[in-house]
Formats: C-alpha cells, structure tokens, sequence
C-alpha cells in the first residue's frame, strides 16, 4: 500500500518517520481531488464516499501492517494460498458467505485485504476456490464407484477415500449445513452448482445397479440418508461430542466411523430384501 502511494502522490515517511495521520491526511487529499473531477453535485457526494471509503480501508491497512510487522513471508505461493484457503472454510462454515468479511479471512490468515486480493479476485472467487476444493474430488469418488465393478472391496474403497477426504476439509460440512439452515442464495449455488451432479452420480449408480434393493421411488431417499449420515458425522461433530463425550473427529473415532460406515451400507443393501421376506 505505502509504495503505490508513493508512485501516486510522492515520496511518503516509512519506518520510523511512519505517521498514520500524515498517511490519514494524504489520503484525505488524494479522495477530495478524485471527487472534484466529477460533474453533477450528486454524482460529487457519490464519487466522494467511495473515495473516503477506500481511503478508511487504506489507512486502516497501513495502520495494521505497521503495528503486526507487515505481511507474514510469503516464499511460497501456493503455501499462502492454502492458508488464505483454509481460513476462509473455517469463518463461511462459522458466519456464512454474507456474514463474512474479506478484511476478516485476510487478518486471521496474517495477511492484509490488498495481499489477499493478489491471490483471490474477491469473496465470491474465494467462496467458489473453498468449495472446489472441498466438494469437487468427492465428484471422481462417487463417479469411480459406479463405473467400476460392483464389489464389497470397491464400495468400502470409496467410503474410506470419502471419509478420509472430508476429514481433511470437516468445515466443508458444516458450511453446507449453516448454508442449509439460513437458506438464500448460497444455499442455492451449492446445491445447483455442486450438490446437484453428486446426487445425479449417486441415483445412476442405483439405477445401473441390477442388484440394488431400492425402488425408483426408494433411491432419492437412499441417496438422502447416505448425505445425512456421511455429513452429520462432520457438520454435528460439537453436538456428537457433548452427547458421547468423545471427539468425533479424532483419528480413532474416524475409523469407527468408517467400520460403522461398511456395517451401514451391507444392512442398507439387505433390508429392502429382509423385510419382504418378513
């Protein structure tokens, strides 16, 4: 931020000659003569809060970089990229898309907004970069399972891999979740835009199937209770902590989930067929 200002208006006092208020007032000066460019009072009044706006963040940025140091090393790229990343899944799982702020996700990352910008064009490719990273690989997943050859092998192969997966990325559920219960129009990207074509994998891997113990009517509500008890172990962890008093996202519970996971899908398999012999 200080050297744009610098090519912008001048030289400008740096380390120990920093002065907020020197940059306070700078800044404050530069707003007022992009304003008076403008015709038209309104248009005037328009141009000059957004300036002082900018010029609010700015100062406020400077002020911040000054006081932690500046930016934390950024040797390598896709390592701050990651950072920023995981960050963000954390804070949209916790307030939503609209609850959160770039300044917020860039400060808890040990960045300032501008550096972040150099990475993500803004919140909206931020939120789309957490969700491809968090939902896309479950795309191959599930799509690997119902071209290759229906085994008990390759079904427990997918169950772990999506477990492992999700573990890896345990916001991503809840993100879903607190998108699900606020609704809007995240919620309605994440189903079109991502949900939606795991769901279609999942049904025509029922429907190729000649096996399957689930009728046309039965496989929507199939598919429903394997995203409920797949994502429920994530998104519910705090609830499954405080009722059984384990961690449900230590490594031990996340293999008796998996176990639980093997045994769930052979009495979902059977119980269609059990009951009409009942």
């Amino acid at each position: 931020m200080r050297d744009s200002i610098h090519a912008i208006d001048g030289p400008f006092a740096t380390g120990k000659n920093f002065s907020s208020k020197g940059l306070f007032d700078l800044l404050f000066a530069r707003g007022c003569r992009i304003s008076l460019m403008t015709t038209g009072s309104g248009r005037r009044e328009d141009s000059r809060s957004e300036v002082e706006r900018r010029r609010d963040e700015a100062m406020a940025d400077a002020i911040e970089s000054r006081a932690g140091g500046g930016d934390l090393a950024e040797s390598d790229s896709d390592s701050t990229r990651e950072r920023i990343l995981d960050v963000a899944e954390k804070l949209f799982a916790q307030r939503g898309q609209a609850g959160t702020a770039v300044r917020d996700i860039a400060r808890e990352a040990g960045l300032t907004a501008p550096s972040l910008y150099n990475h993500f064009d803004g919140k909206q490719a931020l939120y789309e970069a957490v969700l491809a990273r968090g939902v896309e690989p479950l795309f191959g997943l599930i799509d690997g399972l119902g071209r290759a050859e229906r085994t008990e092998d390759a079904s427990v192969h997918v169950l772990d891999a999506v477990m492992d997966h999700l573990a890896g990325h345990p916001d991503i559920a809840k993100l879903i979740q607190h998108e699900s219960l606020t609704g809007g129009a995240s919620l309605s990207h994440i189903v079109h835009g991502w949900l939606d074509p795991i769901v279609a994998q999942g049904l025509a891997a029922m429907k190729r199937d000649p096996d399957t113990v689930w009728s046309e009517d039965e496989q929507p509500m199939a598919v429903a209770a394997w995203i409920h008890v797949i994502l429920g172990h994530f998104a519910m962890a705090p609830l499954l902590h405080e009722l059984f008093g384990v961690d449900p996202l230590a490594p031990e519970q996340l293999e008796r989930q998996k176990r639980f996971l093997r045994r769930f899908a052979q009495l979902m398999m059977s119980s269609t067929d059990q009951a009409s012999r009942g």
